[in-house]
């Protein structure tokens, strides 16, 4: 019998070594596993802006609102309608008796013109606020998309090195049950071989559920229905991005975030004028005719408003009040947005550097697992101890990828407080 468990014993070990493998063999084979698809569709960064572009529910609605300011603006500054105006009453007849007198007009009511320019003023400022605001939210769904799409990227490299970790756990684990049974380890010890592939098989399916998740997360953003195709966007991998602190200043200088706020002070000056303004903004006039049985003659109306009220004055107080409190959140938010932009870039430099020390633990433990093999080969390493150094390998190969996954994130923050893809704007200036 010990000769039967040795021989099985070596048939476990043969297919140890068949599946242990380097990574890079089995990352060939699991590719279109990866995001379960049947096929991949590729495409380029501008079609990539332009579905983001044409498929975001936000910018539709931020289009719709600044077209519609345009025709706000021309109804705001159009005259009121004109109407008749009739009335009649029973009056002396000069001739003794009464008559019937109609009094018939027909009034305009024109937009005074120190009204109307006041109102282009504001409905163009609004409209210059609506496209930079457009532009804002184009750029901030380009940043979250590519982020979830650099996301995705790392968590495919994540997947294959869990189909990897999985099948030594599962491999550890057979090799486990064959010596369980034959009587050369305790239960305790099978065990806890089984309870490291049970782990292992939970990061496994957690690795492949967030995948999915990811990209149908990235196929919403981009209007792409097919759930069966995999997305790829030519020439967008990480990468690092080579940015100064002078470069973060001049970049702030046109910030959209400010020049937003700046539109809504400007907003406000022009509608405390308008309410200024407001006091006399219409007058009504009309023409007709004054209509009895002694007598008919032309007749001229002028309605002129008297302003005496506190409405307009109190009006222009309320707008000043919310000027000032948009010029101190313009000092706020660009103080704000300095402090972070700066943060991020110092943060983007220590987490490049931790990918440095995570790569070089990843390249020292591939060495040794190559000198692993090399003494399992020969028969002075057991596979157990083959397979642990692997298992290393591998997990440190997760930690890379995890510190790269920290980088990119890291680098989105950075792009959203100076609302600029600066990983697409790279791509760019390379073509």
């Amino acid at each position: 019998m010990k000769i039967v468990y040795k021989i099985v014993f070596c048939v476990c070990c043969v297919s140890a070594f068949v599946s242990a493998q380097t990574p890079q063999k089995s990352t060939q084979t699991t590719s279109l596993s990866l995001s379960m698809a049947d096929s991949v569709h590729t495409m380029s960064v501008d079609e990539f802006l332009e579905r983001i572009e044409q498929n975001s529910v936000m910018l539709a609605k931020s289009q719709a609102y600044a077209k519609s300011l345009i025709y706000e603006g021309k109804a705001a500054r159009a005259w009121n309608s004109p109407y008749a105006d009739v009335s009649s009453m029973q009056v002396r007849s000069p001739s003794g008796g009464n008559e019937l007198e109609t009094e018939a007009y027909f009034m305009l009511a024109p937009r005074l013109p120190w009204v109307s320019s006041i109102l282009r003023q504001m409905y163009e400022t609004r409209y210059i606020r609506a496209q930079k605001n457009y532009e804002l939210t184009k750029r901030l769904s380009v940043i979250s998309i590519k982020r979830l799409y650099l996301d995705y990227l790392a968590q495919k490299e994540q997947f294959r090195v869990y189909e990897d970790r999985l099948s030594n756990a599962k491999e550890q684990l057979d090799i486990a049950k064959v010596r369980f049974d034959a009587g050369r380890i305790s239960r305790s010890q099978y065990l806890f071989f089984r309870s490291d592939f049970l782990s292992v098989q939970v990061m496994y399916e957690n690795s492949k559920k967030n995948l999915a998740n990811t990209l149908n997360a990235i196929k919403v953003g981009l209007g792409i229905v097919d759930s069966s195709i995999d997305i790829e966007v030519s020439g967008l991998v990480f990468s690092y991005i080579t940015l100064s602190d002078t470069d973060i200043e001049s970049k702030l200088q046109d910030s959209l975030y400010l020049e937003i706020v700046a539109l809504d002070i400007a907003d406000y000056a022009n509608s405390a004028k308008f309410a200024s303004r407001s006091r006399f903004d219409s007058v009504e006039i009309g023409a007709g005719a004054n209509i009895a049985e002694s007598n008919t003659g032309a007749a001229f109306k002028v309605k002129i408003p008297l302003p005496l009220t506190t409405k307009y004055g109190n009006q222009k107080a309320m707008y000043l009040a919310l000027q000032s409190g948009s010029v101190r959140e313009s000092e706020i938010l660009k103080n704000t947005l300095q402090s972070n932009a700066h943060s991020y870039l110092k943060q983007l430099e220590m987490k490049k550097n931790a990918i440095s020390v995570a790569q070089a633990d990843e390249e020292n433990k591939k060495n040794l697992t190559e000198i692993s093999k090399i003494g399992y080969e020969a028969g002075k390493t057991s596979v157990f101890e083959y397979l642990l150094v692997k298992n290393n390998y591998l997990d440190s190969m997760i930690a890379t990828i995890e510190a790269k996954r920290d980088y990119n994130n890291t680098l989105a923050m950075l792009e959203e407080s100076l609302a600029q893809a600066l990983i697409l704007e790279n791509l760019n200036n390379k073509e």
